[in-house]
């Protein structure tokens, strides 16, 4: 058992501290994604199938309706940080020639990402406010990155097959159940 862990809990429920842990993440997860896919009472029952009682499915339900509201307040509110491409800078270095170096130099390409949290017109200006004033608040982030070639063509290959399936149906239909 860990150190500063109430065992009061384990002591009356007569279990592992492991055991309860892993119920505490299995509701908190229940919670979750309840809230993010709106399930509705009705597809709450379907854990019939998984051999609940109807008193669980009853507690859990319960336990669900009363903490939705918070939790999709917190998801709100957590995506609104998340961060989205603003533009790219990127420079290729490579040392020209050498008599020393035994084998061929690799390029190597440097690369600086600009981030963004708020959303930005095509002149790549941010946003204003809803009271008309530019946001005074930092919303940016730079990431520096460094590859060779190699790797790069390897990136480049990777992200263009996610964008070709990303415009199948069955991704849109997929984002499509998360949008709602």
């Amino acid at each position: 058992m860990r150190k500063n862990v109430p065992s009061l809990p384990v002591k009356k429920l007569d279990t592992t501290f492991e055991t309860i842990k892993t119920c505490v993440e299995a509701l908190v997860c229940l919670l979750i994604d309840s809230s993010k896919l709106h399930i509705t009472e009705e597809e709450f029952l379907t854990l019939r199938s998984l051999q609940f009682t109807d008193g669980q499915i009853a507690i859990l339900w319960q336990f669900v309706s009363s903490k939705r509201s918070l939790v999709e307040n917190i998801l709100k509110h957590s995506s609104d940080s998340e961060l989205h491409f603003r533009d790219l800078e990127w420079r290729l270095e490579a040392k020209v020639a050498s008599r020393s170096m035994v084998k061929q130099a690799t390029p190597i390409i440097a690369m600086k990402l600009h981030l963004d949290s708020e959303v930005v017109n095509e002149h790549k200006e941010k946003l204003q406010s809803s009271d008309g004033e530019p946001s005074k608040q930092n919303t940016r982030k730079e990431v520096l990155l460094q590859t060779d070639p190699t790797s790069l063509v390897h990136l480049i290959q990777v992200l263009e097959q996610a964008l070709i399936d990303s415009k199948t149906h069955r991704v849109r239909n997929f984002v499509k159940s998360f949008q709602k």
